[in-house]
């Protein structure tokens, strides 16, 4: 009865050379029986039972295969994940060396920083009131990256910590940039030097180390295209792409300028004879992940506009329509043609050799949803409308990579080897050294040696130790956590500069709190932020403008463009009368004084009398009856 329940797990063997065993006679006792009237076996042969299953059971055997695949793919992929890790180990060296310094800390940081604190600390998804400008789940991730590594994190700066953070989505996209290149079919030495143009450009060291939605979205745009890629396609692989590329426009909705080619890539990687599932399997993935943001809106009842609460059909004008455009980038005079241009100041060499190359991707085919991807953003970037400043990141990894890929397939279409190896390796190394190398390695080392943000830290440490923590403030958001922190009131107690632009009105229960706008701080701090956003804007925040004109500096901390000065507004009906009033010290009792002459008696004895009524009516009586006696 026993051998009956167990008896194929025992027979079975590892290795399919072993013979089966054959049938025993009839009559033979079974296994594990000393007699045939023994029901259960002894307990000496069930433990040998159980030692025989556990060597050479099935599980064993898959754990095995397991085991030996794992090898086999250690052993295959042994050179690359070299290669891949000394590229990594460069990268996180000149990333990581004065993250928290340079460049300058900006307001969208704040912003962002101060968003995640409000997730963490108050369950809201901002430390204001919410409104659909930007899908929440960027800040929603980086919230939960400052839970969990949060007692590593000693800066004592919210902004500073979060660009400690920003190490890990740039360090990720750099290991993915260099898994598509492999998919692509990039040699080693190609895919590695993807990953150093992605990572080593000057523009890229400013742009990766800030607390940005676009470098939070970066990790999953590239996740997306390597599901695409995969060798093996499978049914899974595509549908973790859409979910992949869903949670990449859910974090910066500019993400979605690379769909056409995420497509492209999926209709090139999936099998003829499993193609409609795969497309349908992306599609639907994706198409249910962008849906949660409307249903999040439906469930609030934030759909449609409406009074007294915001929309996100309202967000949506306002970020197609509603928004100051800034020009066509190829018209002169325009702020999206200045921002170009400051980008090409930054690193010309990155994003021309990605535009260079843009022909080259389009028509390979391996390389072609790279070409697509890229032309897409750059396309939007020229056209009139809104460019913000971080677009440029999503613009890195597709030049970085379309630029190597070009060169990877002019080194394997020429016919003789020695002349590809020699003539393409001199004509990149000259490059490497005489163009973009020099200048790359002085404008790496001044980010990795540059301090920006002292004056600001300096500041954020100055104000709790000697402002009264009831005050007022009027800041910028890179202070909003370090101050609500260290315990000013938050909302209206440390008041970001925006939601005081009454021509806007983002934000209707600042201007309903603080109807008297500037009149109604203490204090405001200068920073190169405020004063580039009042250049910026010369038609709004007009409010902002008179607090600074109506302030005079109490501590300045730095000089130059990135000073902080610390003002005190002065006026007329001004202050949040909140703190108490100074006391007034009575007046030191004057020193002793010489005899005064005879003549000045007169006049003591009326100022006596002055400041003495009792003695003044007396004096008066005495006078009235004298000259009635007369």
């Amino acid at each position: 009865m026993y051998r009956r329940a167990f008896g194929p797990s025992v027979s079975m063997s590892t290795s399919s050379a072993q013979p089966t065993s054959t049938p025993a006679p009839a009559g033979t006792p079974r296994p594990f029986e000393s007699s045939p009237t023994e029901v259960l076996p002894r307990a000496r042969d069930l433990r040998e039972l159980r030692r025989r299953l556990k060597t050479d059971g099935p599980a064993d055997a898959t754990t095995t295969r397991r085991r030996a695949r794992i090898a086999a793919w250690f052993a295959t992929h042994a050179a690359s994940l070299a290669v891949g890790a000394a590229a990594l180990v460069v990268v996180a060296l000149v990333l990581g060396t004065g993250i928290q310094r340079y460049p300058g800390f900006s307001d969208d940081e704040g912003t962002y920083v101060a968003q995640a604190w409000a997730v963490r600390a108050h369950g809201s998804l901002a430390h204001y009131t919410y409104w659909y400008d930007h899908p929440p789940l960027g800040w929603l991730q980086l919230a939960a990256a400052r839970w969990l590594l949060g007692p590593i994190l000693h800066s004592g700066s919210a902004v500073a910590d979060g660009r400690t953070l920003m190490l890990i989505p740039a360090l990720v996209s750099a290991a993915l940039l260099f898994v598509l290149a492999r998919r692509l079919g990039l040699r080693r030495g190609f895919a590695a030097g993807a990953v150093l143009l992605f990572a080593l450009s000057p523009l890229a060291v400013a742009s990766l180390r800030m607390v940005f939605l676009d470098n939070i979205a970066t990790p999953w745009i590239l996740a997306a295209f390597v599901l695409a890629a995969s060798p093996e396609r499978r049914l899974w692989a595509y549908a973790g792409g859409g979910v992949c590329f869903a949670v990449a426009v859910l974090t910066k909705e500019t993400s979605l300028i690379v769909l056409p080619g995420l497509v492209v890539a999926v209709s090139q990687g999936v099998d003829r004879r499993t193609r409609a599932f795969c497309l349908t399997a992306f599609a639907t993935m994706l198409v249910l992940g962008l849906l949660a943001y409307p249903l999040f809106a439906v469930l609030k009842g934030e759909l449609l506009p409406g009074p007294g609460h915001v929309s996100l059909v309202e967000a949506l004008r306002f970020q197609v329509y509603g928004r100051a455009s800034t020009g066509s980038a190829l018209l002169p005079g325009t702020l999206s043609r200045q921002l170009v241009a400051n980008w090409l100041s930054v690193d010309p060499w990155l994003l021309v050799l990605g535009i260079v190359a843009l022909p080259v991707g389009l028509w390979i085919r391996r390389l072609r949803p790279l070409g697509v991807a890229l032309g897409c953003l750059v396309v939007m970037g020229l056209r009139p409308g809104y460019l913000p400043q971080p677009y440029v990141i999503a613009l890195l990894p597709f030049c970085g990579l379309l630029a190597m890929g070009a060169l990877d397939a002019a080194w394997g279409r020429t016919r003789r080897p020695a002349l590809r190896r020699g003539g393409i390796a001199v004509v990149a190394l000259l490059l490497a050294v005489l163009g973009f190398g020099r200048s790359w390695y002085a404008a790496d080392g001044y980010a990795m040696s540059q301090d920006a943000n002292r004056p600001l830290l300096a500041a954020q440490r100055w104000i709790p130790q000697h402002i009264d923590h009831r005050a007022r403030l009027l800041v910028d958001d890179t202070f909003y956590v370090d101050l609500v922190r260290s315990g000013f009131a938050p909302r209206f107690g440390a008041v970001w500069f925006y939601k005081l632009d009454f021509t806007t009105n983002l934000d209707p229960s600042i201007v309903r709190h603080l109807p008297q706008g500037w009149r109604a701080f203490d204090y405001v701090v200068s920073t190169d932020v405020i004063r580039s956003a009042l250049a910026e804007n010369p038609a709004s925040l007009s409010q902002v403008r008179l607090a600074l004109q109506h302030s005079t500096p109490v501590v300045t901390f730095g000089s130059g463009p990135g000073r902080a000065e610390v003002r005190r507004i002065t006026g007329i009906g001004t202050g949040s009368g909140l703190l108490p009033r100074p006391r007034v010290a009575p007046p030191a009792a004057p020193a002793a004084a010489p005899p005064a002459p005879v003549a000045a008696a007169p006049h003591r004895t009326a100022r006596r009398a002055h400041h003495h009524p009792r003695r003044h009516r007396h004096a008066r009586r005495h006078h009235h009856h004298r000259r009635k006696h007369r």
